[in-house]
């Protein structure tokens, strides 16, 4: 596959540059106008935005990167990799499957329907954040939509949010799907896009955390048991806004340890230290305990280990013979 010359790199970056500084004409607060320097700082903490809740539906669909990941790889075998991917990588192997990525995959993503909501959703999230005092993330969310407004495809196409947005959907389709004999490749792609990105750290907590997540489930426990929910009747929903990440944090913590299941959009796990069980979802997280006492720990447990990637919605007691619900 064609490499784009040294000129049309010096030209596109020469657009790009020029992009960055119109955006200093348009934003601008009343005692200071966004200098160059803070509009790089803030692209590149835009990817924190695909957290917040505007932007939790903006998705790309992990079944369609599969599929035409593994419809690659099947036409371009020498792609394949048989081996884990670690710091003595070989990005060689894997240069045509990144170029395809970045090149072919991501723009046939980036619908315009999809620029369009996710314009929409920014300028939602940029009012709700100046609202409650967010500068910085205020600021990330107006230049990313003003970015986007002005922007060519080939620019959205290097943007941290958009290609945390298609990482995301890689993710899944290694964690929630069948990739056959290519689950190695599928590792190796994310690995060299977040190295090259330099996003590793921002996106799963670094190498270590990158092995943990990808290579090292098949070492993790888990128990196939039957959870008796009649049981637990105490019971506590949490909005999810970075499922990415409070998944991550419970399978990593040793006080959980994950049910088997066939659900492949929920993950669940028990606690037997106070006795508890977990539903995790990309919405919701739901508590179940055996009574309000154990459930009121627990919460604070799960609070304190979750921080503010989770936030509480409601609980209850739900025996027919005494049930309530209760908000704060």
């Amino acid at each position: 596959m064609a490499r784009k010359s040294k000129t049309q790199r010096s030209m596109a970056k020469g657009k790009k540059r020029k992009k960055l500084f119109s955006l200093r004409k348009q934003s601008h607060s009343k005692n200071e106008r966004i200098g160059p320097d803070l509009i790089q700082d803030r692209i590149q903490q835009s990817f924190e935005l695909a957290s917040e809740p505007e932007l939790l539906d903006l998705a790309f669909s992990p079944d369609i990167v599969q599929s035409q990941i593994v419809s690659f790889l099947d036409q371009h075998p020498d792609c394949v990799i048989e081996e884990r991917t670690d710091i003595a990588r070989d990005p060689e192997k894997l240069a045509d499957l990144t170029t395809y990525f970045s090149s072919t995959l991501l723009p046939d993503l980036l619908t315009d329907n999809f620029i369009y909501q996710m314009s929409r959703a920014l300028k939602a999230c940029e009012t709700r954040l100046k609202m409650i005092g967010q500068k910085n993330k205020s600021e990330a969310a107006l230049i990313t939509r003003s970015l986007i407004d002005i922007s060519d495809q080939e620019t959205l196409q290097e943007h941290p949010l958009i290609l945390r947005i298609a990482f995301m959907a890689l993710d899944q389709a290694i964690l929630e799907r069948e990739n056959r004999s290519y689950q190695l490749t599928f590792c190796g792609l994310l690995f060299e896009l977040l190295y090259t990105n330099e996003m590793m750290e921002g996106f799963v907590g670094g190498e270590q955390g990158f092995y943990a997540r990808y290579y090292d489930n098949s070492n993790l426990t888990t128990k196939d048991i039957a959870i008796d929910l009649a049981s637990l009747p105490a019971r506590a929903l949490y909005k999810n806004f970075d499922p990415q990440k409070v998944y991550t944090t419970l399978q990593e913590n040793t006080d959980f340890c994950q049910v088997e299941d066939q659900e492949l959009t929920c993950h669940k796990f028990i606690s037997d230290d106070p006795h508890l069980y977990l539903e995790v979802d990309q919405e919701r997280l739901r508590l179940h305990a055996s009574s309000m006492d154990s459930l009121n720990t627990s919460m604070e447990a799960i609070e304190d280990l979750c921080g503010d990637q989770i936030f509480f919605l409601a609980k209850r007691l739900d025996h027919t013979t005494n049930s309530y619900t209760e908000r704060r």
